[in-house]
């Protein structure tokens, strides 16, 4: 993760009297002047402005930035200020009357009560919502609608403080702000991925408390005995957009007020796919960070750099020379095949004049595959897997086929971490020859869940099958896709011993694995002795 810090910092000179203030920027001279020219006896006016060789300067309370650039914060027509008076009391202004409400620039606020003459008179701004000059809340949860908005600054917990100088009436000031703000620009590498996952959501959860209600007597934030306070924010987005490989404000910029501090950062960005309804968490650290008093954090962040992407694992009839959907693979370009669940395509084999037809050599013995699955494991190393290979279901496991995002899979052990596997034989049987008759192999005893130790397990996804045209039923008719991320369906090397069109795969759902013979015109998915 990449990061930066942008001072946030508001100017605005300003002249006070007894009964209203009036901040702004150096635009539109002329609505100054004429702010000037309303000041009647009794009536106090902020004039205020900022320096135009000044770009950083801010206002409260909504934000636009720029990467690697600065932050510019326009009031709202829902801020109050508070002011200190003659005698040291606050007092909070009506809300905020704004010049001119299409940039928010310059606003009036009046003052009902206080005598306001001497000089060095505090300021303080406690949120849009604030009601105590004293008190400010940064919001556990926080919701941002719109991309590169922050609107909801107000709302989640900005704060300032300022000492306006001068007297009788006549005061300028410049606010300091006095929360911290993250910048969240992440991307997607994935180019045919990134079109089809929203983001919905993002966690930062802290190693101590960055939100909750704060003590802000002294202008800065401190924690207020009694209190509860959360070392987690969650920020709701509206389904941001992740089409883009570099980091893009205008795509997801999303932004969050927390409190100050240096801190251990675990953040978690949520994605979803809406064709697939398939929804992960993308889990990053970082070590301590430092999110200092008014400053603008960046955190970039690689969304797909840990999801693996099967899009290269085809379907096969059994021993077919050529994929399923070969001539017609999915790709950017080429729309044939199908990619989503209880889809189909008429561009599937047909007979046996194409290559993408299965094996159909029906000679005993006849024991193993010669072409696309010759390098399976065969029907003995696949029941070793089956029923030794301590199988763990794993509903979390998110994974990328075909520029979509999907979750399942299951967990087995490596060969060399099963007590007996071997190629030859499963117990004291080979049953790439055996005569003995086949009935089915299933173990439900699986586990739930992601093994511990990683380290001695392969994962197979859930990617599904291609209809083989034999059997009862819709999806299973040819060019039909079904149950991915639902079901897994791969192929052995070994023919079936007593069925001549048939050989031997395996199956997995969550409730169980089984290993038994099918018709060869159905189109599963090769893998690889592990």
């Amino acid at each position: 993760m990449n990061k930066s810090m942008k001072q946030l910092t508001q100017f605005a000179a300003c002249t006070i009297a007894a009964l209203s203030v009036v901040a702004c920027s150096s635009e539109d001279s002329a609505q100054q002047d004429n702010a000037k020219q309303n000041t009647a006896k009794g009536v106090a006016t902020f004039d205020g402005s900022q320096p135009s060789n000044d770009t950083r300067a801010l206002t409260r309370t909504t934000a636009t930035y720029t990467l690697g650039g600065d932050a510019k914060v326009f009031w709202s027509s829902a801020d109050k200020i508070f002011v200190q008076d003659d005698a040291n009391t606050f007092h909070q202004s009506n809300a905020a009357n704004l010049y001119n409400p299409s940039n928010k620039a310059k606003a009036t606020f009046s003052l009902a009560s206080g005598s306001f003459t001497l000089n060095n008179r505090e300021v303080r701004y406690t949120g849009e919502n604030g009601t105590d000059a004293n008190t400010v809340t940064i919001a556990s949860t926080q919701t941002q609608t719109t991309a590169n908005d922050f609107s909801h600054l107000g709302t989640s917990g900005d704060c300032g403080t300022a000492t306006a100088t001068g007297s009788n009436g006549n005061y300028t000031f410049t606010l300091n702000h006095k929360a911290s703000y993250l910048c969240f620009v992440p991307r997607c590498m994935n180019t045919d991925l990134g079109p089809n996952i929203k983001l919905t959501k993002i966690k930062v959860t802290a190693d101590q408390p960055i939100a909750g209600k704060y003590d802000f007597s002294t202008g800065s934030l401190t924690q207020k005995a009694g209190e509860t306070y959360s070392n987690t924010v969650t920020l709701n987005t509206s389904d941001f957009s992740l089409n883009t490989t570099v980091s893009s404000l205008a795509t997801n910029g999303a932004y969050m007020v927390v409190a100050p501090g240096t801190y251990n950062f675990t953040i978690t960005y949520t994605i979803k796919d809406p064709a697939t309804n398939v929804e992960c968490d993308i889990v990053k650290t970082v070590s301590s960070y430092n999110c200092q008093e008014g400053k603008l954090n960046d955190i970039t962040a690689w969304i797909d750099k840990d999801l693996d992407d099967y899009s290269s694992n085809q379907y096969y009839m059994w021993d077919a020379k050529k994929s399923y959907w070969y001539q017609y693979e999915w790709n950017s370009a080429n729309k044939f095949q199908p990619v989503l669940d209880l889809t189909s395509d008429s561009h599937y084999p047909q007979n046996n004049l194409d290559e993408r037809w299965y094996r159909e050599n029906s000679a005993v013995p006849f024991t193993r595959a010669d072409f696309s699955a010759k390098d399976c494991p065969n029907i003995n190393e696949m029941l070793w897997y089956c029923m030794n290979g301590n199988p763990h279901w794993d509903e979390s496991q998110a994974w990328i086929s075909m520029g979509h995002l999907f979750k399942t899979g299951m967990w087995f052990k490596k060969s060399n971490y099963i007590s007996g596997f071997s190629d030859s034989n499963y117990g004291s049987e080979d049953y790439r020859t055996s005569t003995i008759p086949w009935n089915r192999f299933e173990n439900t005893a699986i586990n739930i869940g992601t093994p511990t130790n990683k380290n001695e397990y392969f994962f197979l996804p859930s990617l599904g099958a291609c209809g083989g045209g034999v059997s009862s039923g819709a999806a299973f008719n040819l060019g039909v896709f079904y149950s991915i991320g639902v079901s897994g369906h791969y192929w052995s090397s070994t023919p079936s011993q007593f069925r001549p069109t048939y050989s031997y795969f395996m199956m997995f759902t969550n409730a169980g694995i089984w290993v038994d013979n099918t018709p060869r015109s159905n189109g599963f998915t090769l893998w690889t002795k592990e």
